[in-house]
């Protein structure tokens, strides 16, 4: 799940991806695990957390949680809805804990049909204003076919047109299927997407775990990244174990290095952490470990 949609794991093409990886650095002589050779770093004022990843946690003690996620190091959050209701009252309540504790509003997701709700785009604009984001970004929803994608363009664009006149960025965040679903003309429900949408008015979040669960080895990424250099501004960064299942950054098979590497060279500018198996800051350090595996990955 991401964001409450159910996203299904291709086994057999994730391992090809993983297998393609692997292949490919080993034919640049560079170990798959050489993070500790020198090179650059993501600067921590990139780096952020997804609040999916505490989510229960920062419902029910939202001021406790960002005072834990401040000390371990995070400055960026992505939210994905407030205690009380994701509306603009409870973004005002949220507003004063994040000055408190030096934390920035990167970006917050909302559900497809609230794009269609020309009310309720004005109700984001107004919560994106009062937290100081940059960007409003669509997690999913879109219904799963290439009539479906074709159509949620236009939708965006005419939503995009409304957040650039505000002063900030549509985004997209994929799941699996945009890669793995084709239309008649054997174009990717994701082409489909950027096809049809302007790309001055809808960004790209790519979450580069699905991306890869749907097959896509981390040179595939890079490259993907460098078609839509410019428009692919985010990305989530969380991290599957050799069977495709959840794990904790830094501690499963997706190839980091690589896709950071060529990610940060083509101006991708925020890196926010995921885990949809979430965890709770105030009881455990996973959240903790997986800012410091970001912070202190050495990159090419």
């Amino acid at each position: 799940m991401c964001g409450g949609v159910p996203v299904v794991v291709d086994r057999r093409r994730f391992l090809k991806g993983v297998a393609a990886t692997a292949a490919g650095v080993a034919a640049l002589g560079v170990p798959a695990t050489a993070a500790a050779s020198p090179g650059r770093r993501i600067p921590n004022s990139r780096i952020g957390l997804q609040m999916y990843s505490v989510r229960d946690a920062f419902m029910s003690q939202p001021e406790a949680v960002l005072r834990a996620l401040a000390r371990a190091g995070y400055r960026n959050l992505e939210f994905a809805g407030f205690p009380g209701g994701t509306d603009p009252a409870h973004a005002r309540e949220v507003r004063p804990l994040l000055e408190k504790y030096g934390l920035r509003a990167v970006s917050s997701h909302h559900g497809y049909a609230e794009f269609l709700d020309d009310a309720r785009v004005g109700e984001l604009i107004e919560m994106a204003r009062i937290l100081g984001q940059r960007y409003i970004v669509c997690p999913g929803g879109v219904p799963d076919t290439a009539e479906g994608f074709a159509e949620a363009a236009t939708v965006f664009d005419r939503a995009g047109e409304r957040i650039r006149r505000a002063g900030m960025k549509l985004g997209y965040h994929n799941h699996t299927s945009e890669f793995t679903g084709h239309g008649p003309d054997g174009r990717s429900f994701y082409q489909i997407l950027l096809d049809g949408s302007d790309p001055e008015l809808l960004y790209l979040e790519l979450d580069m775990a699905w991306s890869s669960a749907a097959g896509l080895s981390a040179q595939d990424n890079v490259e993907l990244i460098r078609a839509n250099r410019g428009r692919m501004l985010l990305a989530h960064v969380k991290d599957l174990d050799a069977s495709g299942n959840l794990a904790d950054l830094g501690t499963g098979v997706i190839d980091y290095r690589t896709i950071l590497s060529g990610a940060t060279r083509l101006g991708m500018r925020e890196f926010i952490i995921e885990n949809d198996d979430q965890s709770n800051p105030l009881t455990d350090s996973r959240a903790d470990r997986m800012h410091d595996y970001l912070a202190a990955l050495r990159l090419r």
